[in-house]
């Protein structure tokens, strides 16, 4: 029986050991001079720690009422990310419905502090063909408004079936940066006017994008899993940041 015992206990204490490095997300909290505490998790690529190389960086933002674990959670994504050989920057916001000007002060935070945060503390590329945003609802809302207020930042943004805006959008920043844009929503979702009303800032502003329509997916991690698969693959391809 003792021996049945530590035989089991070997095995789970070896496979919480072998998934440690390829399964888990490093919490960070970081003093933030407009907004206080913040917390982040980032997800390195596999061969970080024994490396010098520098990666390119995606921040990717949660939807409403969920915080900087939620990504985590969901079956094999960090094996899915990992297919790019990447840093993922997953943040914390504040939970429930952000106001204009609490959107407004986060999108500052991101780009003026966590932004430059990772950039010295991680190895970087360090440049916007190296730095993409996106996110879900919510998230996609602030990921996009992220990408029109700081384009100069990010040479990619993602939106997968973004939330209204809280406010006006910004005005178009005087710059020469032309961030790329992946806008999708499913069909038989209720923030599809959302989308297509990004989609029409996207074309007034002349900026490179794409949009889908997905048939018959609503609100629901069912839709973003498989859309954010699919970002995963168009920064690999598309964008030039091939494993």
């Amino acid at each position: 029986m003792k021996r049945a015992l530590a035989l089991i206990c070997a095995v789970i204490l070896a496979s919480a050991t072998d998934a440690s490095p390829q399964s888990t997300a490093r919490t960070v909290r970081i003093e933030s001079a407009a907004m206080g505490l913040r917390t982040f998790a980032v997800l390195l690529p596999l061969g970080y720690d024994d490396s010098v190389k520098r990666y390119p960086v995606l921040f990717l933002l949660h939807g409403g009422g969920q915080d900087h674990t939620a990504f985590m959670a969901r079956s094999g994504f960090a094996k899915r990310a990992r297919t790019v050989d990447m840093i993922v920057v997953m943040p914390a916001a504040d939970r429930g419905a952000m106001p204009a000007a609490s959107v407004a002060r986060y999108e500052d935070f991101i780009a003026r502090e966590l932004v430059p945060y990772v950039d010295t503390n991680y190895r970087t590329l360090g440049s916007p063909e190296g730095r993409a945003i996106a996110g879900l609802s919510m998230g996609g809302m602030i990921a996009a408004g992220t990408g029109l207020r700081f384009p100069q930042l990010f040479g990619t943004v993602g939106a997968f079936s973004p939330a209204a805006p809280r406010s006006e959008p910004a005005a178009a920043p005087v710059t020469d940066a032309k961030p790329y844009f992946y806008v999708s929503c499913g069909t038989l979702d209720s923030l599809l006017p959302a989308s297509r009303q990004l989609v029409q800032a996207l074309e007034e502003r002349s900026l490179p994008h794409q949009y889908h329509e997905i048939p018959g997916f609503a609100h629901e991690w069912a839709f973003w899993d498989p859309q954010i698969d699919t970002f995963f693959r168009f920064l690999s391809n598309e964008r030039g940041w091939l494993r």
